[in-house]
């Protein structure tokens, strides 16, 4: 009995820990769970910074799926609308402008209020043009995004049009909602001419996953408005009908009752999906805006407008870690729409204790007197009953069991207590009694402040996590851990140095740290010039082997240049972490092209070593190479911080001026020069050595000599076993092959793969495949199959598909055995194509 009440006690002293187990196998259930989307939405989507989401843009698209039949248009992401006055005050500017003009003639006052008034009329225009589409569509539902702290303009009235009858203040209830400190809203033009608005934030949990969804709001005044997925799921009842609170537990939609949690919310439902087949039919703006878009797949349907792709905001999910706000706008309101969403009644956390109270009376009444095989066996068999209870609720009532530590106590508990009755004379004498230790858990070691901001760190810094860091911090604060504190406040800092008075807190926690000082991190650490050398303090003569640098320019100064013994004349080119310089070796004086990196600024005093060791590596690898094709290692070395390679000088262009649709070379130069690179890639391969970042940039072209290099095997890593890993991802996603992405073992057919990518590239123009996000991209190299040149080029005999073909297979044991013989067919269809011209 003990054991089972110590467990009991545990469960109960562990909430915090028991809640995230809740969470994972809730998170577990929606991505295995196999419920269809049965809604008429659709997803039309445009970068965040495309012409859509101004005036005229959304108004072009606007009539443009009022054409094409859209039953609705919800905007799920706010417009980019600049600040227009009255149009009195533009009267009243226009007024001032021609008096100014009378009695001053032209002067420089005079022409920035007429520039003034010039872009507040194109952007008064807009709006109207706007509000005419909006108000001959009536079928648009525009966003009010609630925001924290800001200068913002009061909710106009015309934007409160669609606040909800709340029929049950005349029982008392007359809080019903969260209180928001600020919206913003659209003008009061576009909300009067929108058929409905809507709040269209969400908000994680405690542990930054969106998995509830809001659905009624209270503002000042106890004005209360809907969700942006409510408001559209309103527009959608013909006749329209009012949204009435109807008690604690649902809503009212004229025949319509709407179900909800106790607090006014939902727990949304989330859509399997897959690469080839998404949860909700996607369309491009762009493709909407075509002539040869298709009317079918608009018509009669609901159309969520989002911003997608980089720099547009996401949300962590139980089924994908970078869900879109359109895509959770259209998850909540195909939930709305078919009634299939998850309900948690304040009923539950009694059943679930009850549940709990009954597996205890087990363990204690019944379980001791069984023998232990099949108190194993009854003890799993119950802990499955359980779980499988909980899993049928949750697919098929629509109802969120938190019975997860229920099964896990019938699982430990029930056998745990019959070997305890069955030992508890053992137990008994060979343990003394002792008293318990007040500290028994260290709660120190799991901070959940320091869990909450490890995890609000991988989100984008929006005024929500900002403000949800700023609390961390002044909890640390009041409990003394003030460098807890000045770590989350630097943080806040990095984003945004004015939020708040995080500056002033930043001077008074350091002021309270001096008694013990610390090393403080940077607010920011600032990026040296790529691996341009860091310039040091004082250029001095005493220090013959520095570099020096000119201010101006933030270069590589003309009175001190020199990096080893190499004197440098001039840079030639610059990438992610390496600089490129033209330089003389003075002993021989012979040019040489110099690349240095500046590791101290690109890694911690913890891996510095390790990526010192990784260079000289990268030196050896490259420097035993040599092949008329590839450029050629001369020294390695370092200076200060800088670490350099001293390589081949060759004065060639990258053939990526020839990757681009205007710029292409002629097909039969292309195969010759890719049976060069093949050819040096061969070689490199039989040395044990491939380069990994095969690409149009690092393939130099010298078109008076007609000569090919293969540049930048800076890193390449050695294959051999007793000296390097394999499967470490590097290079350039879109020449990556697919065991490249995958982390599997990387072999010379990775590097024939890249020279495939870059083969199409120059043929084409265009790489194979392409995507508006780097996980996208992944499962296109991954899963689909390219598409042949020769529905790009007519010119292009059948081989150069076949080999194509080979090159880029998804098994590398699919592609060419060797360079060689891919360079071989690619010197054979050479010979198919005409002299070009």
């Amino acid at each position: 009995m003990a054991l089972a009440l110590t467990a009991l006690a545990a469960l109960t002293f562990l909430g915090s820990q028991l809640t995230g187990l809740e969470s994972r196998v809730y998170d577990l259930f929606q991505r295995y769970q196999y419920i269809a989307q049965n809604a008429e939405v659709v997803l039309v989507t445009a970068p965040p910074d495309a012409e859509t989401w101004t005036a005229e843009g959304f108004a072009r698209l606007t009539n443009r799926l009022t054409a094409l039949g859209a039953n609705l248009i919800v905007l799920a992401h706010p417009l980019n609308l600049p600040a227009v006055p009255p149009q009195e005050q533009i009267m009243a500017l226009a007024e001032l402008e021609r008096q100014a003009s009378r009695n001053a003639g032209a002067s420089e006052d005079l022409q920035r209020l007429s520039a003034q008034l010039a872009g507040f009329r194109r952007a008064y225009d807009d709006q109207q043009t706007l509000v005419a589409a909006l108000a001959a569509s009536n079928n648009v539902v525009l966003p009010l995004e609630a925001v924290s702290g800001g200068d913002y303009r009061p909710l106009p009235a015309a934007c409160k049009a669609t606040a909800v009858n709340n029929q049950s203040a005349d029982s008392g209830n007359t809080s019903v909602a969260p209180a928001l400190l600020q919206l913003r809203s659209p003008p009061a033009g576009l909300c009067g001419a929108a058929r409905a608005q809507g709040i269209a934030n969400f908000w994680p949990d405690d542990d930054g996953t969106v998995r509830r969804a809001g659905l009624l709001f209270a503002t000042a005044g106890n004005t209360i408005l809907p969700s942006l997925a409510l408001a559209g799921r309103a527009a959608t009842v013909n006749p329209p009908m009012p949204l009435v609170i109807a008690d604690d537990l649902s809503l009212v939609l004229g025949n319509i009752r709407l179900p909800t949690d106790s607090n006014y919310s939902i727990y949304m439902r989330y859509y399997p999906a897959s690469p080839g087949a998404p949860a909700f039919d996607e369309f491009t703006v762009t493709a909407v805006l075509a002539d040869s878009f298709a009317a079918d797949r608009i018509a009669g349907r609901t159309v969520v407008v989002g911003a997608t792709g980089s720099g547009a905001p996401v949300h962590h999910t139980p089924v994908h870690p970078a869900l879109s706000a359109g895509e959770l706008t259209a998850t909540a309101l195909a939930n709305l729409e078919t009634g299939d969403y998850l309900l948690r009644a304040d009923w539950l956390p009694y059943l679930e204790a009850a549940l709990l109270l009954a597996v205890l009376l087990l363990v204690l009444l019944w379980i001791p007197t069984m023998p232990a095989i099949g108190t194993l066996l009854i003890g799993f068999v119950i802990a499955m009953m359980i779980f499988s209870i909980q899993a049928w609720f949750f697919v098929s009532e629509q109802i969120w069991l938190r019975l997860s530590a229920v099964s896990l106590y019938a699982a430990v508990a029930v056998w745990g207590a019959h070997a305890l009755h069955r030992h508890a004379p053992q137990v008994a004498a060979a343990v003394p009694a002792a008293p318990r230790p007040s500290n028994a858990v260290n709660t120190g070691r799991f901070d959940p402040l320091d869990m909450e901001f490890s995890v609000l760190r991988q989100q984008p810094a929006t005024d929500d996590t900002k403000e949800r860091m700023y609390q961390i911090a002044f909890q640390h604060g009041r409990a003394e851990e003030f460098a807890k504190a000045e770590r989350v406040l630097r943080y806040i800092a990095s984003h945004d140095p004015d939020y708040k008075d995080v500056r002033s807190l930043l001077q008074k926690l350091s002021g309270r740290r001096q008694a013990k000082p610390a090393r403080p991190a940077p607010a920011s650490k600032p990026l040296p010039e790529a691996t341009v050398p860091p310039k040091p303090r004082q250029a001095q003569p005493s220090q013959p082997k520095s570099m020096a640098y000119d201010d101006s320019a933030n270069d590589i100064s003309t009175e001190r240049r020199t990096l080893g013994r190499y004197r440098i004349e001039r840079k030639l080119g610059q990438g992610a972490m390496a600089t490129v310089y033209l330089g003389t070796d003075p002993a021989i004086s012979r040019k040489v092209a110099i690349k240095t990196v500046a590791l101290a600024e690109e890694f911690d005093d913890a891996q510095l070593q390790d990526a010192k060791l990784q260079f000289r590596r990268e030196a050896e690898s490259a420097g035993r190479l040599n092949h008329p094709n590839i450029i050629s290692i001369y020294d390695a070395g370092e200076d200060g911080d800088v670490s350099y390679l001293a390589m081949e000088y060759f004065d060639g262009v990258s053939l990526l001026k020839h990757a681009q649709p205007d710029d292409l070379l002629p097909a039969t130069w292309v195969m010759e020069l890719m049976a060069l690179a093949a050819d040096a890639l061969d070689y490199a391969h039989r040395q044990n050595v491939v380069h990994r970042d095969v690409k149009p940039a690092n393939l130099m072209y010298h078109a008076a000599s007609d000569s090919l290099k293969v540049t930048d095997f800076g890193i390449a890593r050695l294959t051999d076993s007793s000296r390097t890993k394999t499967g470490i991802i590097l290079g350039t996603p879109s020449y990556m092959s697919p065991e490249q992405l995958t982390a599997s073992g990387v072999t010379g057919q990775s590097d024939l793969y890249s020279l495939g990518v870059t083969m199409y590239q120059l043929l084409t123009g265009t790489a194979p495949f392409r995507a508006d996000s780097i996980p996208k991209l992944m499962d296109k190299i991954v899963r689909e199959k390219h598409r042949p040149v020769s529905e790009l080029r007519s010119d292009i005999p059948p081989c150069v598909d076949s080999i194509l073909a080979k090159a880029l297979a998804k098994d590398p044991a699919d592609r060419f055995a060797t360079g060689r013989a891919m360079a071989m067919a690619l010197r054979e269809c050479a010979k198919r194509f005409g002299s070009p011209k």
